[in-house]
């Protein structure tokens, strides 16, 4: 059975769409409704979510933001676009972030439920469509071994910006923006395949090496973009950034994201590990040996953080901010940086709108990265943490004044009684009620 999540703040919209799925004949065991992304956001960190539609316009949060965020949790769910019109661009905008589907309001109930089952469908399929790795026999046509010689050329050399028309028509036009970073995917190729086997031939290491590369190119396809092998296990890949979206921790969030998805798509469909390198956003196809050189540097901080799979280029230094430090020294930089991220959190859980984004802001590291250091220090997960303190903090509230739930709620950053409500029998196993009557 299968859980869906329904975000709007029309309500009408929402129990709307959330009858027309009840009432189909899919396996549904619930339907969660989310007023505004960080409602959502909640929903997704405590319930096991399936699918996701979710309105494209939304204060607070909109559903950009709310993709982006998504992703960055689990980039397996399925997202559906709900836009109005007018919002084709805005809505086109989202599926290149990840979404894989919109449909424009008013919905009718056969075409919301068919595009329910058909991703519901498909994502069960996929696994059986990227686990015959065995079928894979080569690179793909566009990737020719020529190609990739000069590739390797580009990036491991320097580049003149006479030379820049001629390989732009050597690659066939076919990176034609002004924006580009580079990603460096390291695969673990001792065991993978869908029975997660050893590896022990040329033959097998070949075929399983040859079906992360199709993965990799069907993850990053809504993107301009160019893969090659650049080691034995290691392939690169180069994305163009649109210019409109080169904003700031928007696109490195972009960036983030496809890295997130590639490493899940990989470990989910062949069993095969790795580790990814990120580089900076830069101009110029001039700049393709730099970003290279970056992700690579990038990659090599996996070597003293084997916990962790993702690293981005302006995360390396800012937690030791020396080179060469000792496990002690690198330790003693991370527990100073959880330190201060436990801090900023504990000065701020109430705040309404609290992002992830805005925490790994205050200590200036990613998302991702700051994640995965917290939970290494703290054995919890950041949001975990916010919302315990949110609980134990309205429990308090419950048990020692005569505030009404929505003041409470309130108080403690909720948007909606109901929802502070949901979220706290979740926790602690009782309702409210049940927690006064019991003192504890």
């Amino acid at each position: 059975m299968v859980n869906i999540l329904v975000v709007d703040d029309e309500p009408m919209i929402c129990k709307g769409v959330a009858s027309i799925l009840k009432q189909s004949k899919l396996d549904i065991a619930e339907v969660f409704i989310a007023y505004n992304g960080f409602e959502a956001l909640d929903f997704i960190h405590l319930e096991k979510i399936d699918l996701v539609f979710t309105d494209i316009q939304m204060e607070k949060m909109n559903g950009i933001e709310l993709i982006e965020n998504i992703f960055m949790e689990d980039p397996t769910i399925p997202i559906v676009i709900l836009s109005a019109h007018g919002e084709f661009e805005y809505a086109q905008k989202a599926i290149r972030f990840g979404a894989k589907e919109y449909l424009v309001k008013p919905i009718t109930p056969p075409h919301l439920i068919s595009v329910a089952t058909k991703l519901l469908q498909e994502k069960e399929e996929k696994q059986q469509h990227f686990s015959e790795w065995e079928g894979y026999r080569g690179l793909p046509e566009h990737t020719t071994l020529e190609l990739n010689y000069y590739l390797n050329e580009l990036v491991t050399a320097t580049l003149h910006e006479s030379e820049v028309p001629d390989i732009m028509e050597k690659l066939g036009n076919r990176m034609t923006g002004t924006f580009y970073s580079m990603l460096v995917i390291k695969l673990a190729l001792d065991r993978g395949g869908i029975h997660d086997q050893a590896i022990a031939t040329l033959k097998d290491r070949s075929l399983l090496k040859y079906a992360a590369l199709n993965i990799i190119e069907e993850t990053a396809n809504q993107w301009c973009h160019l893969v090659f092998n650049t080691h034995n296990s290691t392939f690169s890949l180069l994305l163009q950034i649109p210019e409109e979206e080169n904003r700031g921790t928007q696109s490195i969030n972009q960036l983030l994201m496809v890295a997130q998805m590639i490493h899940t798509n990989l470990q989910k469909y062949v069993n095969v590990k790795c580790q990814i390198g990120i580089s900076r956003i830069r101009e110029g196809v001039t700049q393709w040996p730099v970003i290279y050189q970056e992700a690579i540097e990038s990659l090599t901080w996996s070597e003293t953080h084997k916990g962790h799979y993702m690293f981005y280029i302006d995360d390396i230094g800012k937690t030791t901010n020396e080179q060469n430090l000792t496990h002690t020294q690198v330790d003693e930089a991370n527990n100073r940086i959880v330190f201060e991220t436990k801090t900023y959190i504990e000065g701020h859980f109430c705040d309404k709108g609290l992002k992830l984004q805005d925490i790994a802001d205050a200590v200036h590291l990613s998302p991702n990265y700051l994640s995965y250091l917290f939970k290494k220090v703290m054995g919890i997960n950041i949001w975990d943490y916010v919302t315990q303190l949110r609980m134990e903090k309205g429990r308090q509230l419950i048990l020692t004044t005569d505030k009404r739930r929505y003041e409470i709620s309130e108080e403690i950053g909720y948007e909606s009684p109901e929802h502070f409500s949901k979220i706290f029998k979740k926790h602690f196993g009782m309702n409210i009620s049940e927690i006064k009557q019991t003192g504890s």
